[in-house]
């Protein structure tokens, strides 16, 4: 038997699921260490240390990753929410099709959320829909302008009030009202010195263009990057304005005040 749905544009046939339980995320097999090897001589025993053996990650299991396609379409097929499409519908009709990103990724809730009793996935309330658009259109700019590389995922979107807080996000969070979405660069490690380069260039735009936008940048030290529409603000590792990677002494105007940092 066959199932249809909606998913980036199309009409997709995907073969319904034997299970409809959300996977497990990815683990790695651990191997035993090896047992020192002994060799005799006259004068004594030279024992010989081996080497810890390399982890393997079972890379089938990195498939089932929350954001990836097989992922997303095992909780579709659970769920078979026909809010899913509606959303994009809505989206499309508001934006260019190619500012629209993968669903996989805009209904993202909080990487926490297995913890938190939550799903890895959830549609907004419809009278949220409306506070995605500024920041789609940010979104698509910076990646359009060459700020961000082609490869920039979305991973944390829309966030209920229960999940927010379990997952300790600022109790006046963008997330609650649809209108900040946290990216990152799965390429790049958080020390990386492209990483530094891309966060320079959003200081620059953000110094530049950011008050047009009323763009909010967090920069954490985990490499994630939050980008919102709701006031010209920037903040880095500690969610304050002095820990912003962004270090310009005249970057906010005086007639521009610091909002509260989101999370």
């Amino acid at each position: 038997m066959a199932r249809y749905f909606y998913i980036s544009g199309i009409w997709v046939m995907a073969a319904v699921l034997g299970a409809c339980t959300t996977p497990a995320p990815p683990t790695q097999t651990k191997p035993s260490k090896a047992p020192p090897s002994k060799t005799a001589t006259s004068t004594g025993t030279i024992i010989h240390q081996l080497p810890n053996p390399v982890q393997q990650t079972d890379h089938r299991l990195l498939t089932l990753a929350v954001g990836s396609q097989q992922h997303f379409n095992l909780w579709f097929d659970a769920q078979q929410d026909p809010q899913v499409a509606i959303y994009q519908a809505y989206l499309g009709g508001q934006l260019s099709s190619d500012a629209v990103p993968p669903m996989r990724q805009l209904l993202t809730t909080a990487r926490s959320w297995q913890s938190c009793g939550h799903a890895p996935y959830q549609v907004p309330p419809q009278h949220l829909w409306n506070n995605m658009l500024p920041t789609l259109r940010l979104y698509d700019e910076l990646k359009k302008s060459n700020i961000l590389p082609p490869n920039t995922e979305i991973r944390s979107v829309y966030r209920n009030p229960s999940l927010n807080a379990c997952a300790g996000g600022a109790p006046a969070s963008k997330h609650l009202n649809n209108s900040a979405i946290d990216i990152w660069v799965p390429d790049l490690a958080a020390d990386s010195p492209e990483l530094y380069q891309i966060q320079n260039k959003l200081c620059d735009y953000w110094l530049g263009h950011g008050e047009r936008h009323a763009f909010g940048l967090g920069l954490y030290a985990t490499g994630a990057i939050h980008l919102d529409t709701q006031g010209y603000r920037k903040w880095g590792a500690q969610f304050s304005e002095p820990t912003s990677s962004c270090r310009y002494s005249l970057a906010v105007p005086s007639s521009a005040p610091i909002a509260m940092a989101d999370s």
